[in-house]
C-alpha cells in the first residue's frame, strides 16, 4: 500500500510539473523560448542608466572581472511573431551597438558609446563581451571614424578620384598605397601597350608587296596581340576602380555613430566644394 501510495504522489507530481511548464509557455513564450536554448540574454550585463549623450553606465564592475578598454556588444532581441495569433515563436539576440569602458568602479563601469543604430534606446539593453577579433577591429575602425569625424578631420569622399588616396588619408595605408600603385602602373601598362599595337599595326601597313604571307602574320599579330594585352589592362585598371569607389563607400559609412564631439567655434573663410575643407579656420580653445 505504501508502495501504491507513493507511486500516485508522483504521477500527482508530475502532473503538476506538465501543468506549470504549460502555463509558463502560454504566460511567457519568450521565456519558454529562452528555456529551450539555453543561452540567456544579458549574461554579461545591462545598461542601466544613459549618463549623456554618448556615456552610459552599465551594472557590472570590478566586482565582475570589468577592465578598462574592454569593448562589448549592445544586444537588442528581435521577436518572430505568429502573424495570426500574436505569439512569440522565436526570440533571436542582435547586435545594435558597441561600448568602450572608460571607467570601473566596484560594481558599475561608466562606458561610452561607439556606435548605436539609428533609432535604438540603449537604456536596458543587454551587453555582451567582444571576444571575436574581427569584431574587435571593426569597432576600433568605426572609433578612429567617429574621432576624425568630432575633430573636424573628416576626409571628404572626392579625393577618391585618385584611386588609394582616401584611403591612405584615412590611416589605410597599405591599402591606399597598393591600390594607388597597381591603378597607376595598369594604366601606364596600357597606354603603352596601345602605343606599341599602332606602331605594329603602322609597320603591318607598310609592308611592301611580295613579301611571305608569314611575314604580313607576323606583323598582324605583334599588334594584335598587345592590343589585347592593353585591353586587359584598361579593364584591369577599371575594375580596380570601382573597387575604389566600393571601398570608400564601406569606409565611409562603417558605422552610425552614437557620438560627436561639440563643433568648435571660430571664423571658416574657404571656397570648399562641400564646406569641408576651408582655407582658414580659427579655433579657440579653453
Amino acid at each position: 500500500m505504501k508502495t501504491l501510495a507513493k507511486s500516485g504522489s508522483l504521477t500527482h507530481t508530475g502532473v503538476l510539473l506538465q501543468a506549470l511548464v504549460a502555463a509558463a509557455l502560454w504566460l511567457s513564450p519568450a521565456t519558454a523560448q529562452q528555456m529551450v536554448s539555453n543561452e540567456p540574454m544579458g549574461e554579461d550585463g545591462l545598461i542601466v542608466r544613459i549618463q549623456s549623450s554618448d556615456l552610459v553606465f552599465i551594472d557590472r564592475g570590478s566586482d565582475h572581472g570589468i577592465s578598462r578598454g574592454e569593448l562589448f556588444d549592445i544586444i537588442s532581441s528581435e521577436m518572430l511573431v505568429h502573424p495570426r495569433t500574436d505569439s512569440i515563436l522565436a526570440v533571436t539576440p542582435k547586435t545594435v551597438g558597441a561600448l568602450l569602458i572608460l571607467q570601473v568602479y566596484p560594481l558599475t563601469s561608466l562606458a561610452r558609446l561607439v556606435q548605436l543604430d539609428r533609432g535604438e534606446d540603449p537604456m536596458l539593453k543587454s551587453i555582451s563581451l567582444v571576444r571575436d577579433a574581427d569584431r574587435i577591429s571593426e569597432i576600433e575602425k568605426q572609433m578612429l571614424h567617429g574621432v576624425r569625424a568630432a575633430a573636424g578631420m573628416e576626409v571628404p569622399e572626392r579625393i577618391g578620384i585618385i584611386p588609394g588616396l582616401y584611403q591612405i588619408r584615412i590611416g589605410e595605408k597599405s591599402k591606399g598605397w597598393a591600390l594607388l600603385a597597381v591603378e597607376t602602373l595598369s594604366l601606364v601598362s596600357a597606354i603603352v601597350y596601345r602605343a606599341n599595337s599602332d606602331d605594329w599595326y603602322d609597320q603591318y601597313q607598310n609592308l611592301q608587296a611580295g613579301l611571305l604571307e608569314s611575314d604580313y602574320t607576323f606583323y598582324f599579330t605583334k599588334a594584335q596581340d598587345r592590343r589585347t594585352t592593353s585591353n586587359r589592362l584598361f579593364w584591369l585598371a577599371g575594375t580596380l576602380y570601382l573597387y575604389n569607389w566600393v571601398d570608400i563607400k564601406m569606409l565611409g559609412a562603417a558605422s552610425n555613430l552614437a557620438y560627436k564631439s561639440p563643433q568648435a567655434t571660430g571664423l571658416t573663410v574657404g571656397l570648399g566644394i562641400d564646406g569641408s575643407l576651408p582655407l582658414l579656420r580659427l579655433t579657440h580653445r579653453f
